[in-house]
């Protein structure tokens, strides 16, 4: 944005040394950086699915710095665009004479009920979420804070429906046009399918291994995963005592960033089975690296995937999401043709999802507003 604008940056404390680093190398006259910082202890309170007060928290302390900042200087557009959960939704729209725009905002969307048996013994983390939300959503529209914000955009249509507010559609996330990969990707004489991510249960893996085993054994496949968490023990154990699983999936550990690039490369097809997601950093990466992607037909990846650069899966109970996440897998693996036809359009549909289109689509917001 700051090729063509003035850009005033208010961020938390914790960046200011990455920051400081970057613009050392990168002078821009067109950015300017302020840090804002909450007590240490509100730190360690809020934690996990209890961070939305952290950063409320944080924007009652940037509310003044930016209030002062609109009236030293001619403002035009506040836009806030992160976090993207919609519970720590600032109230910048009490500043005058200030257009206000928020989003895309996600953290609306649950888990379906159809996959809520993976849930398991995390029903009381999913439940106090759900209360978190409901009160957000109701505090939000009784003080009026969605109503002083002059543009919404939502991250998925979920987000979008449980807050029943007016707005566009537009995924938080991008890639820089200079990290698209042009390249052919896969083994065709074994589909790999990639997964990467934090092992927490809505990544989904539990569901994932039951698709697996709905499988034949001897089919030329392999599912690397990337990545640790805590539930990497128990889902090692599972493959153990599979002999499906354990012939078909790897477990490569958490691998530096550089060293993505060689995953890919290596992978057939990304595969992203998790239970709730707003949309998801990794798909596009792997997008970005003309890999064609398997995930619901839901959330943020409802609006960027379609036939043509993925599979979709749907379902209304656990039976039918596995059977559908099944054949999905089946196809990739007996129809290599289609897989290399979806990984050449994906790398046409990721120009869409750069963030130097991204800066074009919010220009035109803001002019519209102007």
């Amino acid at each position: 944005m700051s090729k063509s604008h003035n850009v005033y940056i208010i961020t938390k404390e914790e960046h200011r040394s990455s920051i400081k680093k970057y613009i050392h190398y990168n002078h821009n006259p067109n950015l300017h950086f302020y840090f804002v910082d909450i007590p240490d202890i509100f730190k360690k309170i809020f934690k996990g699915f209890l961070y939305s007060g952290r950063l409320n928290i944080w924007h009652k302390r940037a509310f003044p710095i930016v209030r002062q900042i609109c009236t030293d200087i001619k403002i035009d557009i506040i836009h806030q665009i992160t976090p993207v959960e919609f519970r720590a939704l600032g109230d910048y729209g009490r500043i005058k004479e200030v257009k206000f725009v928020a989003g895309p905002l996600g953290g609306g969307e649950y888990i379906p009920k159809g996959l809520k048996f993976y849930v398991k013994s995390h029903l009381f983390t999913e439940l106090l979420r759900r209360i978190i939300n409901e009160w957000y959503r109701w505090f939000y529209k009784c003080s009026g804070r969605f109503k002083r914000c002059d543009c919404l955009l939502f991250a998925n249509a979920e987000t979008q429906s449980y807050l029943q507010l007016k707005g566009d559609l537009l995924t938080e996330i991008a890639v820089d046009k200079s990290f698209v990969l042009n390249t052919e990707t896969g083994n065709y004489n074994k589909t790999v399918f990639l997964w990467a991510g934090r092992m927490i249960y809505r990544k989904g893996l539990d569901f994932l291994f039951d698709a697996m085993e709905m499988l034949p054994i001897n089919l030329p496949y392999v599912v690397r995963l990337v990545g640790e968490g805590p539930e990497k023990i128990k889902l090692m154990k599972r493959c153990k005592e599979s002999e499906k699983l354990s012939k078909h999936v790897v477990f490569a550990g958490v691998l530096p960033y550089r060293c993505m690039r060689e995953e890919y490369s290596k992978a057939s097809v990304f595969i992203m089975p998790s239970l709730r997601e707003t949309t998801g950093t990794v798909m596009l990466e792997a997008m970005s690296n003309g890999l064609p992607v398997i995930a619901i037909n839901g959330f943020g990846s409802a609006l960027m995937l379609n036939d043509k650069n993925g599979w979709l899966y749907n379902g209304n109970t656990k039976d039918e999401f596995i059977h559908a996440l099944s054949d999905a897998m089946l196809e990739c693996i007996t129809n290599h043709s289609r897989v290399i036809q979806k990984g050449e359009t994906v790398l046409w549909k990721i120009s869409q999802y750069t963030w130097q289109q991204k800066a074009n689509i919010y220009n035109c917001i803001y002019n519209k507003l102007m």
